[in-house]
């Protein structure tokens, strides 16, 4: 199968589209689930930063109260000594707004910075004069800062620039996409099994439509699935019709096949009659023309009987073969050579392709008989000047015959129901004929177990296959 028609398998599967919407709106729940959870997380931790500073900011000014900014300035370089514990940005502001002390972390400094944005303690930001000072504030790091008002008038400002939240939360944005891809991944794979399972009594109910449309096999039916939901009782309510309508077909068979049972006595009877008194003499000429035309009309049904017989008794599995060793090569010749007159006389060139031995394990009257119905089919439908055209060959552990013809064709909607008894397609009606002869030949190989087929060629006409069993040993 091409690309093309693979990914137009997938795209007109309903498993692969139910699990794309599967995998799709679990996406977007895992997303949301993810989206809220990051957001909830966020802010505790600036939560957290906050009351942090809080508590540190509470502990500064009562030291402040006590001590001064001297037992302040010395807690704050006691506290910055210690490990793993980073600088924190202090400051005491008057109500003018003038800055009266600070402490400022290392990594805040910076010489090129003349005019900053610092918080003013009042709820803002203003700009000021600290030509050493910078408040970091990029992509990767944020800037708390909590207030308070002293006894004395005095602003007390604690900050941090932190980046603790994107240092938490990054791994976890890396996680979710790794593991989220990895989720929809296996999601994706389970939910094509699952939905391939759920969905396999369609894919049956369509191969054996299939199976009965291509081969005519009226006892197909679809397995019925284990759990007993709405997928069940369709295959239930389809075995169903099937059942039904074989139950009908195989009710016109039978009566056909009682119907040709019982007119072929009476009618061998009247044919006898109407010899009879044909070979009485003294008859006219008016009444020896009747009688002559009843005989060959009688023949016709007869032989239109003995063929639904025939097939019927194929079909059921009792026709009888005497099957022996013979050349494939030899039966298709001999069949040939019956018609080559017929073929002369209409100016069709009738062709053997010859090949090397081709042993089969058939009837040969039978075969020679199917083989000769497909050579008369094919010069009923050659123009005069065309070709028939017979090729011998062997594949594996069958021998394939190949009869070929320069006609119309057969339309691909005609094709399955050329093999149909009495059917006779557009084309045929303006041709002599019972209609049984394409039905006898599927059967006679069927009872052999091989396989007739037919395709239109590319150069035009149509091509008959018939696939016989090679002899064993």
């Amino acid at each position: 199968m091409s690309f093309t028609g693979t990914l137009d398998q997938l795209r007109r599967s309903v498993a692969v589209r139910l699990s794309l919407w599967f995998t799709v709106l679990f996406a977007v729940g895992f997303t949301a689930v993810f989206a809220l959870l990051y957001v909830l997380l966020g802010r505790q931790l600036e939560a957290r930063e906050v009351e942090a500073l809080r508590l540190r900011m509470q502990q500064y000014a009562d030291i402040y109260e006590a001590r001064g900014v001297r037992g302040l300035e010395a807690r704050i370089d006691e506290d910055s000594a210690g490990p793993h514990v980073r600088s924190l940005f202090v400051r005491l502001v008057s109500p003018r707004g003038d800055v009266v002390w600070a402490s400022v972390p290392p990594d805040w400094i910076d010489q090129d910075a003349k005019r900053v944005v610092v918080p003013d303690g009042w709820g803002g930001w203003t700009v000021r004069q600290m030509n050493s000072v910078r408040v970091p504030r990029d992509q990767q790091q944020d800037l708390a800062v909590v207030s308070a008002l002293l006894s004395d008038g005095l602003l007390l400002q604690v900050g941090r620039s932190t980046d603790n939240r994107s240092a938490l939360l990054e791994p976890l944005r890396r996680t979710f996409f790794w593991v989220g891809s990895a989720a929809m991944l296996v999601g994706f794979i389970v939910a094509v099994i699952a939905a391939r399972r759920a969905t396999r009594p369609l894919h049956q109910v369509v191969e054996t439509a299939r199976r009965i449309i291509n081969t005519g096999a009226l006892d197909a039916r679809v397995p019925l699935p284990t759990r007993d939901d709405d997928i069940a009782e369709l295959v239930r309510y389809f075995n169903t019709v099937l059942d039904k309508n074989a139950a009908l077909l195989r009710s016109m068979r039978e009566a056909l096949d009682n119907v040709a049972h019982d007119l072929r006595t009476p009618l061998t009877s009247l044919r006898g009659t109407a010899e009879l008194v044909l070979s009485q003499p003294g008859v006219d000429k008016a009444a020896r023309e009747a009688l002559a035309d009843c005989v060959e009309r009688t023949d016709e049904v007869l032989r239109l009987l003995r063929a639904l017989m025939e097939i019927s008794e194929a079909e059921a599995g009792v026709l009888r073969l005497e099957k022996s060793n013979v050349d494939l090569r030899e039966i298709v010749g001999q069949a040939v050579e019956l018609y080559a007159d017929v073929a002369e006389a209409k100016q069709i060139k009738l062709e053997l392709e010859r090949g090397s031995a081709i042993p089969v394990f058939v009837d040969s009257v039978r075969t020679r008989q199917a083989v000769a119905n497909l050579i008369d089919n094919a010069i009923k439908y050659t123009p005069e000047g065309g070709k028939v055209v017979l090729r011998l060959s062997q594949q594996s552990e069958q021998a394939l015959l190949e009869v070929s013809d320069t006609g119309p064709g057969v339309p691909e909607a005609e094709q399955p129901r050329i093999w149909e008894r009495l059917y006779r397609g557009d084309q045929s009606r303006s041709q002599s004929g019972l209609g049984l002869g394409l039905s006898l030949v599927r059967a006679i190989v069927e009872a052999h177990g091989g396989k007739a087929s037919v395709r239109n060629a590319l150069e035009g006409g149509a091509v008959f296959d018939i696939r016989m069993p090679t002899a064993k040993g």
